[in-house]
């Protein structure tokens, strides 16, 4: 596991057969994807990483991991080796095609709830402006409350003053980006819903 947070290959290339072992719920390839280790993603996946493995406490892929942290290159990186996503995660990684693909087979997912709200709350907590613009031509419902009762609007406020309210461990350069792309949203919303 240091070997991956590290990105050390020659120290990896020691144990292939340890690729898909865990670590505190993770495998390596978690802990490359966080850390933003293309390398040593590159090399675990050659030598038999589980690409769609979820870990045991939060039940998320390696590349919902690197999202969670806002390592988007990785994030790419493993979605072009094939790594299988939701439509929650296609909008928290504002993959718009990829969302649209889903909502095309079965138009149902834009209106599911997690366990932080619908799609739309997704894309206000990540800032994913283009996510929530193409939900908005959609005539998803922007007043709909989230289990913790939030409106999306309230969300990206909550996210533009401080984006590591709902995503505490992303880096401050992807922290910015959030509050950036919030304040835009929050604008977006309130001509939207007029509030």
């Amino acid at each position: 596991m240091r070997a991956d947070k590290d990105g050390d290959v020659g120290a990896l290339s020691l144990h292939p057969e340890l690729v898909n072992i865990r670590h505190e719920g993770a495998t390596a390839l978690h802990v490359a994807a966080i850390e933003g280790q293309l390398e040593a993603a590159r090399w675990l996946l050659e030598h038999g990483a589980a690409l769609d493995t979820r870990d045991d406490e939060f039940g998320m892929t390696p590349a919902a991991w690197a999202n969670e942290k806002g390592r988007q290159a990785m994030v790419d990186f493993l979605l072009s080796q094939g790594a299988a996503i939701t439509p929650f995660e296609a909008a928290a990684f504002g993959k718009l095609d990829r969302l649209q693909a889903f909502a095309a087979a079965d138009r149902s997912c834009l209106t599911r709830e997690e366990a932080w709200g619908s799609i739309a709350h997704t894309a206000c907590i990540w800032g994913r402006i283009g996510i929530l613009e193409w939900l908005m031509l959609e005539g998803v419902d922007l007043r709909r409350r989230s289990r913790q009762g939030f409106t999306p609007l309230e969300i990206a406020q909550r996210q533009a003053t401080d984006g590591r309210r709902h995503t505490p461990i992303v880096l401050e350069e992807r922290k910015a980006e959030i509050e950036r792309d919030c304040a835009r949203i929050v604008e977006l919303l309130r001509g939207a819903t007029h509030d």
